[in-house]
C-alpha cells in the first residue's frame, strides 16, 4: 500500500471525474439524517456524517432482489437474474468496510452467492475515516482501523486528505482522476493523531477484551441478564434491518395472474422477528423472545466469530440508535461481564 495526499479543495474535481466513469453513491443529507444514495453533484456529499440509516450493504445485498424468473407453460423455462452494474461507493467508514468484508467471507463460503459476488466485483469502495458519536464503539471490537477491503481510503487532515491505496483498481482511479503528491512524514503522523483522537472520543465501550467474548457467552447461556433485556425488547427487528453484517433473507415466489409466469426473489429477514424460526409444521424453534434476543448475540459474538475469526459486529451503533427501548450491544454485553465477574467473586475466582 502507498499513501498519497489530496488537497481538500481538489476533492470535488476528483469526485466529478469519478462520476464521469460510473455511478457514484455516497452519504447525503435526508431530512435530519444521512443515507447512502446516488449523487448528481459532488456537492451532494455530506462527508461530515457520523452514520447512515442503512449501511452500504444495501447496494450489494438489496432489500428486495429477483433471483430468477420462470415460466410453467408447455415448456418449463427458468432464467437466472444477476444484476451487477459498475458502481463506486464513496465515503465508507471503517466499521462499514469491516461489515462488507465480513459479508464477502460469508457469501463466498461453501455455497457461493453468485448475485452478491457479482455485485461485489463490480463495486469500488472508497473509504473515509470519521469521528464517533455516543453510540459508536468500533474501537472495542477492533474496527476503528482498516487495512484491507477498500480500493482507496481517505483520512481528513488539516486542509488535505491522506489517501491510502488499497488495490490496483484504486491506484488506477487515483492516477487518472486526481492530482496527488506523495505523503511526507508529517502526513503519516497526522493519520496517527487522527486515529488517536477517534479512539479517545469513543464514549461507548465494552468492559472486556472482545477476544474473550466467545468464552463469555459460553459461560452465560443461562444468565438472568437475557431475561432482563428480553423483557424490554419489542421483537420489531429494527436492529437486524440496520445492521451491516446481518445477511439472513427470506425467499418468496410470486406468480402472475396467468398462473404460468413468475419470479423468485429474496428480501431481508431478521432473527428478532417472531416468525423467523417458524417452519411449515407450525413449530417455532425460537418462539420465546428471550431465545431470539440471545441468538442474535451468540450469532454475532460466538457462532460466526468462531467460524470466521472475528466478531460479526462492527461497533457502528446503528442497532442502538434504531432500538425503540434503547437496547444496545455494549449495555447487554457489559451486563454479562458484570454478572460473570460477580459470579467469579462469589466462588472465590
Amino acid at each position: 500500500m502507498t499513501l498519497q495526499v489530496l488537497p481538500q479543495d481538489n476533492l470535488a474535481d476528483f469526485v466529478a471525474r469519478l462520476m464521469q466513469r460510473q455511478e457514484v453513491v455516497g452519504p447525503v443529507a435526508k431530512e435530519n439524517q444521512h443515507v447512502f444514495a446516488p449523487i448528481s453533484d459532488p456537492a451532494d456529499l455530506a462527508l461530515d456524517y457520523v452514520f447512515t440509516v442503512l449501511p452500504p450493504k444495501k447496494y450489494l445485498l438489496p432489500q428486495r432482489e429477483t433471483l430468477l424468473r420462470f415460466s410453467l407453460g408447455d415448456e418449463v423455462r427458468v432464467e437466472p437474474v444477476v444484476e451487477a452494474e459498475p458502481r463506486i461507493i464513496f465515503g465508507v467508514h471503517t466499521c462499514d468496510l469491516h461489515g462488507l468484508a465480513q459479508l464477502d467471507r460469508a457469501f463466498a463460503d461453501a455455497e457461493r452467492d453468485t448475485n452478491y459476488l457479482a455485485r461485489r466485483a463490480a463495486t469500488t469502495l472508497i473509504g473515509l475515516d470519521d469521528m464517533p458519536d455516543e453510540h459508536c464503539f468500533c474501537a472495542s471490537v477492533g474496527t476503528a482501523t482498516v487495512q484491507t477491503g477498500f480500493d482507496l481510503f481517505l483520512t481528513p487532515l488539516e486542509g488535505e486528505y491522506a489517501v491510502e491505496v488499497g488495490t490496483e483498481r484504486g491506484a488506477e482511479l487515483l492516477e487518472q482522476c486526481a492530482e496527488t503528491t506523495a505523503a511526507q512524514a508529517h502526513h503519516i503522523a497526522g493519520v496517527k493523531e487522527h486515529l488517536d483522537r477517534k479512539i479517545a472520543a469513543q464514549e461507548s465501550k465494552l468492559d472486556c477484551d472482545f477476544h474473550t467474548l466467545p468464552l463469555l457467552l459460553d459461560a452465560s447461556w443461562d444468565s438472568p441478564v437475557w431475561q432482563k433485556w428480553a423483557d424490554q425488547c419489542y421483537s420489531c427487528g429494527s436492529c437486524n434491518l440496520v445492521c451491516p453484517t446481518c445477511f439472513c433473507f427470506d425467499v418468496q415466489d410470486k406468480m402472475e395472474l396467468n398462473l404460468t409466469d413468475g419470479e423468485r426473489g429474496r428480501i431481508w429477514d431478521g432473527c428478532l422477528l417472531n416468525d423467523f424460526a417458524a417452519v411449515a409444521s407450525g413449530e417455532n424453534f425460537r418462539e420465546d423472545r428471550l431465545e431470539r434476543l440471545r441468538h442474535r448475540f451468540y450469532r454475532k459474538f460466538a457462532y460466526l466469530y468462531t467460524k470466521f475469526g472475528e466478531p460479526f459486529c462492527t461497533g457502528c451503533g446503528r442497532c442502538g440508535r434504531a432500538c425503540v427501548p434503547n437496547i444496545t450491544v455494549p449495555a447487554v454485553l457489559n451486563d454479562l461481564v458484570a454478572a460473570e465477574r460477580k459470579e467469579g467473586v462469589k466462588h472465590g475466582v
